[in-house]
């Protein structure tokens, strides 16, 4: 689980969280070449999925967290998931291949093309699936601009010593 730690209180961020991902914070953009942060909060937790304005983009990542009290103000944790439609996508796929598979065993045919699938299939679902690391740092990024703290999450250790001033 990721935390943002921020010195402000839990109705302070609330209300940050709010100012920045507001569809007013991003009109006047370019609609068809410019990301937003698309956010959705209830109560306490939220929901903010990174995609063009105008279009859903299938296999985008979901920071999906919940803001709390902190020892000292309050902090923004969650964790990067997809949404649930790909994780249903995926499944029917792997149904239907292993549907597929077993008429082909019914059949006595041979397996080794649709095993190839099978495999390939799997590959393609983790690479869809897969939260990269530059994604999680644009995501982080973001959250900072909400709790004002910088983070260093998700950067490289070269780029952690670079911030920190001391040489490599």
């Amino acid at each position: 689980m990721l935390k943002f730690k921020s010195d402000k209180s839990v109705e302070e961020l609330i209300k940050q969280w709010d100012e920045h991902t507001s569809i007013s914070r991003f009109a006047g953009s370019d609609e068809t070449m410019d990301l937003i942060y698309v956010s959705k909060r209830k109560g306490r937790k939220v929901r903010l999925v990174r995609k063009a304005p105008l279009a859903r983009e299938p296999f985008s990542s979901v920071f999906r967290g919940v803001i709390r009290e902190a020892e000292q103000g309050s902090e923004i944790a969650g964790l990067f998931t997809k949404s649930i439609f790909d994780y249903v996508l995926i499944s029917a796929i792997f149904f239907m291949l292993f549907y597929i598979r077993s008429y082909v065993i019914q059949r006595g045919d041979s397996l080794a093309t649709i095993n190839t699938l099978i495999i390939f299939a799997i590959i393609g679902s983790v690479l869809c699936l897969y939260n990269f690391r530059a994604t999680k740092r644009k995501y982080a990024d973001f959250i900072s601009g909400i709790t004002g703290k910088e983070t260093n999450l998700f950067l490289k250790k070269s780029e952690i010593k670079d911030k920190d001033g001391s040489d490599n």
